[in-house]
């Protein structure tokens, strides 16, 4: 069981979810390991044995369980608690998940929370708090885009917008609906350039401005069908990683074919 987790933990993708190492203390590295379990894994519950077990050898961070176990007993409303044939195992609450954001450093990373099956709120998060507050111009990576991405991106019709997709990871019948309403699409929004990228390399989605690097969680067509999170990045900051990123997207770009 533990080896099975671990492995998960080893292959999941967590560039959208705060960074692990920026947490140090027993609680809230249990906190997060809870967290990915459940939301990327779908594993909701973990004992203390089970969380350490993944930090050793997932994280190569030696927490002993019995000292999990305390922190986690005094984290209140953080967690729910389950004594199940005489083992306890834990679960984190929408109250731990608050408390771990609250800690990332401001300035240097935010952090925005799609709740499940909120779809409209979730488009105006999109929008309003964070679209509309990138500055110049912008380079948008989402492999898979649909008649809901145009309906989000339309706002942007004052801006200059690069959009990277590759139509061959749409079903034929999405794929169809889309090119048909992409064409509409551009004869308003002349300033929104759609390229193919041909290659299956591509899989993760974020927007380059001037200033900032966002990274979403889910592809924008899907935001708010699921728990995701988005994490914006000063470019100050994280110079290496927002540089690299905008060498990548400049490669495919002119890899890519024009919708």
């Amino acid at each position: 069981m533990e080896a099975d987790i671990t492995k998960s933990f080893q292959e999941t993708d967590v560039s959208d979810f705060p960074d692990f190492y920026y947490f140090k203390t027993p609680l809230n590295r249990a906190l997060w390991i809870l967290w990915v379990s459940k939301v990327k894994l779908g594993t909701k519950r973990l004992s203390a044995e089970q969380i350490s077990v993944v930090l050793r050898d997932a994280k190569e961070v030696s927490i002993e369980a019995i000292s999990i176990a305390r922190a986690l007993n005094r984290a209140g409303d953080k967690i729910h608690t389950y004594h199940e044939r005489g083992a306890t195992y834990y679960e984190i609450m929408k109250t731990g998940k608050d408390y771990l954001l609250s800690l990332v450093k401001e300035g240097s990373v935010e952090l925005f929370y799609f709740e499940p099956d909120k779809r409209f709120t979730s488009k105006r998060i999109l929008s309003k708090d964070i679209l509309d507050t990138l500055d110049g111009k912008l380079k948008i990576v989402d492999p898979y885009c649909s008649e809901r991405t145009l309906d989000i991106l339309k706002d942007l019709r004052e801006r200059e917008v690069k959009v990277l997709t590759r139509l061959e990871n749409l079903r034929e019948k999405e794929r169809s609906r889309f090119l048909r309403e992409i064409e509409d699409f551009k004869s308003e929004n002349k300033n929104i350039e759609f390229r193919s990228y041909p290659h299956k390399d591509i899989h993760d989605r974020y927007i380059i401005s001037s200033e900032s690097l966002a990274i979403l969680g889910h592809s924008i067509k899907d935001l708010g069908s699921k728990e995701s999170f988005a994490v914006i990045l000063n470019k100050n900051t994280n110079k290496n990683i927002v540089e690299a990123l905008n060498e990548n997207f400049d490669r495919r770009w002119k890899q890519s074919r024009t919708i």
